[in-house]
C-alpha cells in the first residue's frame, strides 16, 4: 500500500514549519502592504474626494479603516464613465474561444479594428465570417499567399491577432507567421511580454528571444504583432496572468470598467473580494481591496496559492524537459494489430543491458538520442506518472552513467498499483488514497462528447470549479474503431479572467502542451470521465526537498517511505 501521507517524521516536520513561516510571512506581509497597496497606481490622478484625502497615511491606518475607504472608492468609482468592454471580455465566449486553439489569455478593454479602406481585405474578412469553415478559409488563404500585406489586412487588426468567433479561433491555430510576413525582424507582443524574431532561410521565423530562443516561432491567438521597430498607436489589451500570480486569485467578475480602472469581484475558492485596479499601458496594479471580516483568510488563501505556484513550476519545468526530448509515444513503426505500450519494456531491457537499440517487429529504435538522453517511449498516463517522478527526482540516467534509474522520493511501481500503464487503474487507485489524491467524477449527464463543442464549453465552464492547474484529467470514448479509449493529460493553465483551464500536456504523438482542440480533436466522441487533483501535502512531502536540494539547500531525508510495509525505491 502506498503511504502517500504517513511521510518520515522529520521531513513532514520541516514541512509544517514551512508552512507556518509562509503563513506568518503572508499575514505580516498582508499587514505591511495594506497601506500601500491602498495607494493609488502613479498613473491614476488624485481628485478631492476620491482618495484618503485629509485623512492620515494609509499605512497608518487600522484595518477596518482601509477596508471602508476602499469600498468607498470603489463606490465612487463606479460612478465614473464606464467603458464597453468588447465580447471577449464575456466568460461564456471566452471558454468558447481559448478553449479552440492555443492563445494568450488576454481581457481586451477596447476592439482592435480592422485595417480601414481596403475593399479587398474586407470582402475576404465578410468570407471567414458568414462561413467560419475549412473551406472558405482555405480559400481566403489562396488568396492572400502571395501578399503577406493583404494577409495582414485580412487576419490582423491593429496588429492583434483577434477574432470574437470561435470557429475562426481554431482555424486561426493553423496561421503561421511565413504566411503574414517576409521581414527580416518582428516583434511579437505576447501580453506582457515582447518577443523578437528573426527570418529564416525557409521563409519561416525563429525567436531570438524568451525562454523558446532558437526554436520555431508560433503565432497565438490575441498575439500583436508587427516587423521589428514598429510602434503602436494604442494598447488594447490588459494582461491579467502576472496580477493573478501575485495575489493568487481564481478569477474575476468584471462589475465595471473605464479607461484607467476595473472594478472586480475577485474570486478565492469561496471568498469573492470586490477589488478595483488600475490599468497602465496593459499593466493592472491592484489599488485596493475590501475584504471585510474574512481578511485573514484572504492572507491563509494567498499563502497557499504562493505554495501552489511553486510546485507546479517544478511539474510544469519537467514537462517542458520532456517536450524538449521529444519522448516517442509507444506506438510500434509496425503493428500486429493493436500494440501500443508494447515498446517500453523492450526499451528497458535493452537499456538495462547496455544496448544502444532494440529491435521490435523488424524496426530498429534507439535507446538514447543524439544528446545521450534517455528516450523511453511513453503511452498517455506514462507521460503524467513520468512528470510527477521525474519531478521528485527518479529518472533514467543519461549516457554515460550506469545504467540505472536514479531512486527519488516517488516511485509508483513500488505503490501497490495494479497496473501503472492503466489510465482505469490509475482513477481507481487514485479514488482509493483519498489522503492524498482528490478525485471528481463528472456525473453521467454532465459527460458532453467534445464533438459538441459548443455544449462542451459550456459546460466545462460550469464545471471550472472542479478543474485547476496540476489537474490530471481522463476522458474516455470511441475512436475511429468504435472501441472505448482513455486518454489523459495534464492542466498546464487557466484563464485568469473565466478560470477555464485552457493549456493542457501529454504525450499523444510526442510530448506537448496544447488546447482541448488540439487534445481531443483526433476522438471527438471521448468526454470527460474524471479529475483526479494531487493534494498539496503530498505533492509537497517528494518535490519540496527536491526544489530545495535544486537551489543549494540542505534536503532533509533524501526519499519518503511510499507504504507502511513498501520496500525503498530501487534504481532499475
Amino acid at each position: 500500500m502506498l503511504q502517500l501521507l504517513l511521510v518520515k517524521a522529520r521531513p513532514l516536520r520541516g514541512a509544517w514549519a514551512r508552512l507556518l513561516v509562509v503563513a506568518l510571512g503572508a499575514a505580516v506581509g498582508a499587514s505591511i502592504a495594506l497601506g500601500s497597496a491602498f495607494r493609488p497606481a502613479a498613473h491614476l490622478p488624485r481628485r478631492p474626494g476620491l482618495l484618503l484625502a485629509g485623512r492620515p497615511e494609509p499605512a497608518a491606518l487600522e484595518v477596518p479603516d482601509v477596508d471602508r475607504d476602499c469600498r468607498a472608492l470603489i463606490s465612487t468609482t463606479a460612478d465614473l464613465p464606464r467603458a464597453e468592454l468588447p465580447p471577449t471580455a464575456r466568460p461564456e465566449l471566452r471558454a468558447q474561444l481559448l478553449g479552440r486553439t492555443k492563445n494568450v489569455p488576454l481581457l481586451f478593454v477596447s476592439r482592435p479594428e480592422p485595417a480601414p479602406d481596403n475593399a479587398v481585405a474586407a470582402a475576404l474578412r465578410q468570407v471567414l465570417e458568414s462561413s467560419p469553415g475549412y473551406k472558405s478559409f482555405d480559400t481566403v488563404v489562396g488568396k492572400v499567399r502571395k501578399t503577406p500585406e493583404l494577409a495582414q489586412a485580412v487576419f490582423l487588426r491593429e496588429g492583434y491577432l483577434y477574432t470574437e468567433n470561435p470557429d475562426l479561433a481554431a482555424l486561426y491555430g493553423s496561421l503561421t507567421l511565413s504566411l503574414l510576413f517576409r521581414d527580416p525582424e518582428l516583434q511579437i507582443v505576447r501580453g506582457a511580454e515582447v518577443l523578437s524574431a528573426r527570418r529564416l532561410a525557409d521563409g519561416d521565423y525563429e525567436y531570438t528571444s524568451g525562454e523558446e530562443r532558437g526554436r520555431r516561432a508560433k503565432l497565438l491567438l490575441f498575439d500583436r504583432i508587427a516587423k521589428a521597430g514598429t510602434t503602436f498607436a494604442t494598447t488594447r489589451h490588459v494582461d491579467l496572468r502576472g496580477l493573478s500570480k501575485q495575489l493568487g486569485f481564481d478569477e474575476l467578475a468584471i462589475t465595471g470598467a473605464s479607461d484607467e480602472r476595473l472594478l472586480v469581484d475577485a474570486r478565492y475558492g469561496d471568498l469573492t473580494v470586490p477589488t478595483l485596479l488600475g490599468i497602465a499601458e496593459g499593466e493592472p496594479s491592484l489599488v485596493c481591496e475590501a475584504p471585510g471580516d474574512r481578511r485573514s483568510e484572504l492572507v491563509a488563501r494567498r499563502a497557499g496559492a504562493a505554495r501552489d505556484a511553486e510546485v507546479q513550476a517544478r511539474l510544469v519545468s519537467v514537462i517542458k524537459e520532456q517536450i524538449d526530448e521529444g519522448l516517442p509515444f509507444d506506438e510500434p513503426k509496425t503493428e500486429d494489430g493493436q500494440q501500443d505500450g508494447k515498446l517500453r519494456p523492450e526499451w528497458r531491457t535493452a537499456y538495462l543491458k547496455g544496448s544502444s537499440s532494440f529491435e521490435f517487429n523488424g524496426d530498429r529504435y534507439s535507446v538514447f538520442d543524439a544528446s545521450g538522453r534517455p528516450r523511453p517511449p511513453q503511452v498517455c498516463i506514462d507521460f503524467v506518472l513520468d512528470t510527477f517522478e521525474r519531478a521528485g527526482g527518479s529518472w533514467w540516467n543519461p549516457l554515460g552513467e550506469p545504467r540505472a534509474r536514479a531512486a527519488g522520493r516517488l516511485r509508483f511501481d513500488d505503490s501497490g498499483m495494479a497496473n501503472r500503464r492503466s489510465v482505469e487503474r490509475f482513477i481507481e487507485f487514485t479514488a482509493a488514497h483519498t489522503e492524498a489524491f482528490d478525485v471528481y467524477q463528472l456525473p453521467a449527464e454532465e459527460r458532453v462528447p467534445f464533438r459538441n463543442r459548443a455544449q462542451f464549453f459550456a459546460a466545462l465552464y460550469r464545471a471550472r470549479s472542479h478543474f485547476r492547474p496540476g489537474d490530471i484529467v481522463a476522458i474516455l470514448g470511441p475512436r475511429d474503431d468504435e472501441k472505448l479509449h482513455y486518454h489523459s493529460f495534464i492542466v498546464v493553465a487557466a484563464d485568469p479572467l473565466s478560470g477555464l483551464p485552457t493549456e493542457l500536456a501529454a504525450n499523444a504523438g510526442r510530448p506537448r502542451i496544447r488546447s482541448w482542440e488540439g487534445e481531443l480533436s483526433n476522438a471527438p466522441r471521448r468526454s470527460i470521465l474524471a479529475r483526479i487533483r494531487p493534494k498539496q501535502v503530498w505533492l509537497e512531502s517528494f518535490l519540496t526537498p527536491q526544489i530545495e536540494a535544486e537551489a543549494g539547500v540542505s534536503a532533509e531525508d533524501p526519499r519518503p517511505a511510499l507504504g507502511p510495509n513498501a520496500k525503498r525505491p530501487t534504481a532499475g
